[in-house]
């Protein structure tokens, strides 16, 4: 029996047991790209139905492969088939839903099957409709971000696990993507590696193509590698992911539909990229979050437009980028160091605050959102206490005695939206002299109010931090007191979650060795008894 008389008896199995669910039935992978290889490779499948499967369906499914073995026995392609079968809708809308899921461990019935951006793609680009109809209009192509992403995991997975000759392969298919956006069979993925001579081991590499080519040739140990070679090849894909940041923005503005003529950078720091966007008739700012945990920015946007907010002009925007309005073709200027001077511009800032915490408190009367003090915890705290070496400090005892009370006192607190990262670069003053807003949300949290009035008043003037009191008006005094415990110890904590120390932590550091936050426990204790 050949590779597509296989394909074609699963396939009428399969549309024969779901004939009721009217079945979509694609083929792709290394099939689909020409580049199977009996003895590696495997035989994907997606079916996609127009209704829930039903329980006895699922059970006469989850043991096809099994049946059609029995059936022809020794038969070498039905054991490789691996995909998911579920309902379009629950695919599309990654519910959960009765499911059956073959793969190369086994198979189970469960509830729910995602493909990861390289199948999806492959899905597009080369997929083949085995049966029914065709809907991949219905779905969405993967974003270059998302396969930024699946490379990204792939690389941590190939470090860690990788023992094998694939892993060459698997590595050397993401650099090809993250260059080109597109998806190539593993084989051509290797020769093209090796043509461009990315690879320091290239005789392994070389090797890996050539186990590919024909893999019944060769022994399980031939397959065999050091990890070391793995991990060397690792780090030629990690320094591409940090070097095509340009790439991806490129691919939002094409999947926003921005034609532009220049692009050029402005930032890029920690994953988060920002290019100023020329256009034939205008410019923009294009902001791309290559980490996942940064892109609800995009989402605060929206609520901030939504509870009537000032911010800057959001033009369009992706799952992973925002397209803003220039600044410096807007009606507003960028702040400057002088503005931290001006008690003018102090007063303006004071009523954006007094603006975004009214909304604030009304919005969080009927929903919830990130607390900025949800990793002040027992547990958080014992690493500071590891990380600065301040362990024998009596403070950390004392803190632990009375957490409970120290946390509720913080938690407690009447809670607002705060904006928690003032500094004049992210600050935007109208050019008529009449208001100002503050951008840039990617550390927006509900907390306290005087969070924010700390935050902000620490880079002003005495005269402009008296023009900004005077104008944001009262609130209430035993804030302060909570928050210089609060506001320590956090930073503490996100300090000592970071790979290097921060220069801004230190004073905390030095306060925990000197007593002065323990003398601000004890006081905080005194207050809430």
């Amino acid at each position: 029996m050949t590779l597509n008389e296989a394909i074609q008896i699963m396939t009428n199995e399969i549309a024969t047991v779901l004939a009721d669910n009217k079945p979509t039935i694609y083929l792709f992978g290394s099939v689909a790209l020409d580049d199977f290889q009996l003895g590696w490779s495997d035989i994907d499948i997606l079916v996609l139905t127009n209704c829930g499967i039903t329980e006895q369906q699922a059970e006469t499914l989850v043991g096809l492969r099994q049946a059609l073995l029995e059936r022809y026995p020794g038969n070498p392609y039905f054991r490789l088939f691996e995909g998911g079968m579920l309902s379009a809708n629950a695919f599309l809308q990654d519910k959960k839903e009765r499911t059956v899921y073959w793969g190369t461990s086994g198979q189970r019935i469960t509830d729910g099957y995602k493909m990861d951006s390289f199948g999806m793609a492959e899905l597009f680009d080369s997929g083949m409709l085995l049966y029914g109809e065709d809907i991949r209009s219905q779905l969405t192509y993967p974003a270059y971000s998302q396969m930024r992403d699946d490379t990204a995991r792939h690389v941590q997975a190939a470090r860690k696990y990788g023992n094998s000759v694939g892993w060459l392969l698997d590595i050397a298919r993401g650099i090809y993507t993250l260059r080109t956006g597109k998806i190539v069979c593993k084989t051509a993925a290797g020769e093209w590696a090796l043509g461009e001579g990315l690879c320091a081991d290239a005789d392994i590499l070389q090797k890996a193509v050539q186990i590919r080519k024909e893999p019944l040739h060769y022994s399980k140990e031939d397959k065999n590698v050091d990890n070391a070679a793995i991990g060397r090849f690792a780090d030629v894909l990690e320094d591409e992911v940090a070097n095509t940041v340009q790439y991806m923005a490129e691919s939002e503005l094409q999947r926003m539909g921005i034609s532009f003529t220049s692009l050029s950078l402005i930032r890029n720091k920690d994953g988060v990229s920002v290019w100023r966007v020329t256009t034939a008739d205008n410019s923009y700012v294009i902001k791309c979050f290559d980490k996942p945990e940064y892109r609800r920015e995009i989402s605060d946007y929206q609520l901030l437009k939504s509870l009537g907010v000032p911010t800057l002009r959001v033009i369009a925007q992706t799952d992973c980028s925002l397209l803003l309005e220039d600044i410096e073709r807007s009606d507003y200027r960028l702040g400057t160091a002088d503005d931290m001077y001006d008690p003018k511009t102090a007063r303006l800032i004071a009523a954006w605050y007094k603006i975004l915490h009214q909304k604030g408190r009304d919005y969080l009367d009927t929903h919830d959102f990130i607390d900025e003090y949800d990793k002040l915890t027992i547990e958080n705290l014992k690493i500071v206490q590891e990380r600065t070496g301040t362990s024998d400090a009596r403070v950390w005892q004392v803190i632990e005695d009375n957490f409970e009370q120290i946390r509720s006192a913080v938690m407690s607190l009447p809670r607002t939206l705060v904006y928690s990262d003032f500094h004049y670069s992210n600050l935007a003053v109208a050019r008529d002299g009449l208001s100002a807003l503050v951008f840039d949300y990617n550390f927006f949290y509900k907390s306290y109010v005087y969070s924010d009035i700390r935050n902000v008043c620490w880079d002003f003037s005495e005269e402009a931090k008296a023009s900004f009191l005077s104008e944001y008006g009262e609130y209430d005094e035993r804030e302060v007191v909570v928050d210089y415990v609060a506001d320590a110890l956090s930073g503490l904590v996100i300090a000592s979650q970071r790979e290097v120390f921060p220069n801004w932590a230190k004073d905390s550091v030095e306060g925990i060795k000197n007593g002065q936050i323990l003398t601000a426990v004890e006081r905080l204790l005194e207050v809430i008894a």
